[in-house]
C-alpha cells in the first residue's frame, strides 16, 4: 500500500463526538505526558518531573478538579540516556489508564498505542474494557513508531515513513471493526492478518471511543484526517498565521471523507509574573541545566541522524531541551492567556500542556491562567458541584 492508496481502506463507522472531549468549552485541555520522566523539558534541574503513582493520580485528579477534559500520556519504553534518562521511566498507558479510570469521575482517560507493536485485538480488547470502568470516558490515541531503539525492542522490522502509515490503516481497519461489529471477521491485508476476530463487550461510547492522533507530516495528517476524531498540528512559533493554515488544512482532509475533525496542539508551558521572569526560568533549566547528551540523543532520534550545521544543531538541542512538550508558551500569565486565544482564533479546538515542573506548574496554571481563559470567553466557568 502506498501513499497514493492510503484511502482504499475506508473507516465503516461515523466520528465519534461522546465524552468529555465534545463539551461545550471553545478550548480544551489535556494534562499531557505526567507518566513519563522529563516530559516537558531534558533537563538535570531538581525539578524537573519524576513519576510515581500517587504523585499522577493526584495530578489528575487536580487536573479534572479544575474542569480539564482530558489526561493524556506519552507511550515511550525507553529513554534518551545522558545525565537524566529524559522518557526512560514510564508507566505503560493502558494500565495507566485503567488505574486512572477507577481514581477519577469525569476526566476523559487517553490509551497511547503503537501500532506496530501492539494487535488491534488486544488494543481493542484493553480500550473497551478501560471505558466500562470509567463509565465511557476511554479514548485511544493511536501512534506509528518512529523511534528506531524502541522497535529495536519489540523486534519490530524498520519500516518506512509512507508504510508506517500504510500499516497503520490497517490495524485502524481491524481495531474499528473490532469495536464496532458483532459478527467474527477475517482481514487478510499486507500488514494485518486476523481469522474469527471478535471482540465482545463493546465499548459504552457509540459507535466506539474516541480516536486521537498525533501525526504532523502530509502523510500522517492524511491518515488522522481518515481515521481520527482528535488529531494535532505542530505551529511555527514564529509564523502567526501557520495555526490556521495548519487548521485549514487538516479540517479539509478531513472533510473530502464527509468527516469533521477536532484539531489540538501540544504545548510546553512556562508563566510566571513577568515574561522576564518566566524566560529567565527557561534560559536556566534549558541553559546551564540542559542534560546535553540526552537533548543531542533526542535530536538524533527525532531527525533519523541528519547532518545539520553545528550552529543550528546547538540551536535546536536548546529548543528542544527547553519545550520538548510542543509549542511554547512563554510569558507572564496575561501573555500565555494571550496566545491561547489566539491559537483558538485560529481554530484550534484543545490543548496537550506539559511543564518542565509539573508540580509547580499545574496548580499555577489553574490559580492565574484558567480564569484569564474564562474572561476570554474559552472556558466556561466550571462548576465543581455539577463536575462540569
Amino acid at each position: 500500500m502506498t501513499k497514493e492508496n492510503l484511502n482504499v481502506i475506508k473507516p465503516k463507522t461515523e466520528a465519534a463526538t461522546s465524552g468529555p472531549l465534545f463539551n461545550k468549552n471553545k478550548m480544551k485541555l489535556g494534562v499531557f505526558g505526567l507518566n513519563v520522566n522529563s516530559a516537558g523539558a531534558i533537563t538535570t534541574s531538581p525539578d524537573r518531573h519524576e513519576i510515581d503513582w500517587d504523585q499522577n493520580v493526584r495530578l489528575v485528579r487536580m487536573a479534572e478538579s479544575a474542569g480539564f477534559e482530558a489526561a493524556v500520556p506519552f507511550a515511550r519504553w525507553c529513554g534518551f540516556g545522558g545525565k537524566t534518562n529524559p522518557w526512560g521511566n514510564s508507566f505503560e498507558t493502558f494500565t495507566w489508564a485503567a488505574g486512572m479510570a477507577a481514581s477519577t469521575s469525569k476526566i476523559a482517560l487517553i490509551a497511547t498505542v503503537n501500532m506496530l507493536t501492539t494487535s488491534p485485538v488486544t488494543a481493542a480488547k484493553q480500550l473497551a474494557t478501560i471505558d466500562h470502568i470509567s463509565g465511557g470516558r476511554a479514548v485511544l490515541n493511536v501512534v506509528a513508531g518512529w523511534m528506531k531503539s524502541e522497535m529495536q525492542m519489540f523486534g519490530v522490522a524498520t519500516l518506512s515513513h509512507e508504510d508506517r502509515y500504510a500499516q497503520g490503516a490497517e490495524w485502524m481497519n481491524a481495531a474499528s471493526r473490532l469495536l464496532t461489529e458483532d459478527e467474527t471477521f477475517e482481514l487478510k491485508g499486507k500488514y494485518i492478518q486476523l481469522e474469527g476476530a471478535y471482540q465482545q463487550p463493546k465499548a459504552i461510547q457509540s459507535p466506539r471511543p474516541v480516536i486521537m492522533n498525533a501525526a504532523f507530516s502530509t502523510t500522517g495528517h492524511g491518515f488522522a484526517s481518515q481515521w481520527a476524531d482528535v488529531a494535532f498540528i505542530s505551529p511555527n512559533a514564529s509564523d502567526p498565521g501557520n495555526a490556521s493554515e495548519q487548521v485549514q488544512g487538516l479540517q479539509s482532509m478531513a472533510e473530502k471523507h464527509g468527516r469533521k475533525i477536532q484539531v489540538w496542539v501540544a504545548t510546553s508551558i512556562a508563566a510566571a509574573e513577568t515574561e522576564e521572569e518566566a524566560r529567565a526560568y527557561v534560559d536556566k533549566y534549558s541553559g546551564e541545566q540542559i542534560d546535553a547528551e540526552a537533548a543531542e540523543n533526542c535530536v538524533a532520534a527525532i531527525t533519523g541522524g541528519t547532518e545539520m550545521p553545528k550552529e543550528q544543531l546547538e540551536v535546536m538541542k536548546k529548543n528542544i531541551a527547553a519545550h520538548i512538550g510542543g509549542f511554547p508558551l512563554v510569558g507572564s500569565y496575561q501573555q500565555v492567556a494571550d496566545k491561547i486565544t489566539a491559537l483558538s482564533e485560529s481554530g484550534v479546538a484543545g490543548l496537550c500542556l506539559t511543564w518542565m515542573d509539573y508540580e509547580k506548574g499545574l496548580p499555577t496554571f489553574i490559580e492565574h491562567i484558567l480564569p484569564l481563559m474564562e474572561d476570554a470567553g474559552l472556558r466556561l466557568p466550571y462548576d465543581h458541584e455539577a463536575g462540569q
